[in-house]
């Protein structure tokens, strides 16, 4: 009878042992397919690089800028353009000496025995209509799509004029310089209205649009608008109508005065309530036997 116990009592233990050790396995399994379950939720990877991956890379780029990469960059020319005229005004050496020994140099090559005010060149007084003309223009053209539509345009242009006439009618009135060919005239027929050069301005406001709306299409366009806006600025000095600086000065409100334009758009969005979305234009030619016309609607 105790050898009968005895032998119930290990088998009962052996059975016991036997089902622990399954429930154990079977723990482990399920805890095993929680964690591939787990795994099975987890985002799939970008382009070869999790979401992590992806904003660590972004941050990363984000310090590595210079600042000549960031956003303020574009304000830099500019900036150093207008410092330069300003310290003209203020410092007579050595920039405001650089404008005199200029002019001294330009007026040496005069014609002898011409007027105090002679004109060499004229091309100054149209090149500043060019450049805005060809900022606006070329997006007409097929084959050369401007970065912006027309309406956009439109408003990056008139806010960019604006200001650049505010700050060139406002210098010229409160920072009175007298123009080089006005030396030998009577105090009272000297136009004190020299610093800056408006011509340069608007000149240089068209062109540096004209690189912005179409330099994707060909960096040559703005190298083009560029370098009208150097001859605007040049044929007024060879003209003795302006010194250097109030050139300098004037190239550097008309490039302020573009990134101005271009930060004001998505103000004028807001304000006016635009949305492209529903945004339409249709242009089209009317010809009859008396007339050839061309008509466009844009709707917005």
């Amino acid at each position: 009878m105790t050898l009968r116990l005895l032998i119930l009592a290990v088998l009962c233990l052996l059975c016991f042992g036997e089902a622990t050790a399954q429930n154990d396995t079977l723990q482990q399994k399920a805890s095993t397919n929680a964690v591939k379950a787990t795994d099975a939720y987890r985002h799939k990877p970008v382009r070869g690089s999790t979401y992590i991956d992806l904003i660590e890379a972004e941050a990363a780029n984000m310090s590595s800028k210079t600042i000549f990469q960031s956003r303020g960059a574009r304000f830099i020319l500019p900036a150093v353009f207008i410092a330069y005229g300003a310290s003209a005004r203020f410092n007579q050496l050595p920039i405001r000496q650089f404008d005199f020994d200029i002019d001294h140099e330009v007026k040496k090559k005069w014609p002898p025995g011409e007027s105090s005010t002679p004109k060499i060149f004229n091309a100054d007084r149209y090149l500043e209509f060019v450049t805005p003309a060809l900022a606006y223009g070329l997006g007409f053209i097929p084959g050369i799509p401007a970065e912006h539509n027309l309406r956009d345009r439109t408003l990056i242009m008139a806010t960019s004029y604006l200001v650049m006439e505010g700050m060139v009618l406002g210098l010229k009135q409160y920072v009175p310089v007298m123009r080089p060919n006005d030396e030998q005239r009577p105090n009272n027929e000297r136009r004190n209205n020299s610093f800056p050069s408006g011509h340069t301005a608007s000149a240089m406001t068209g062109a540096h649009i004209m690189y912005h709306e179409y330099k994707d299409v060909s960096p040559w366009i703005g190298v083009g608008g560029y370098l009208m806006a150097t001859a605007t600025g040049t044929f007024r000095i060879l003209n003795r109508a302006h010194w250097l600086s109030d050139v300098v000065t004037g190239a550097g409100i008309g490039l302020l005065s573009a990134e101005i334009g271009y930060m004001m758009l998505p103000v004028w969005h807001s304000l006016f309530g635009i949305d492209d979305s529903d945004a339409s234009f249709v242009a089209l030619p009317a010809v009859s036997p008396q007339s050839v016309g061309f008509g466009m609607v844009y709707q917005f």
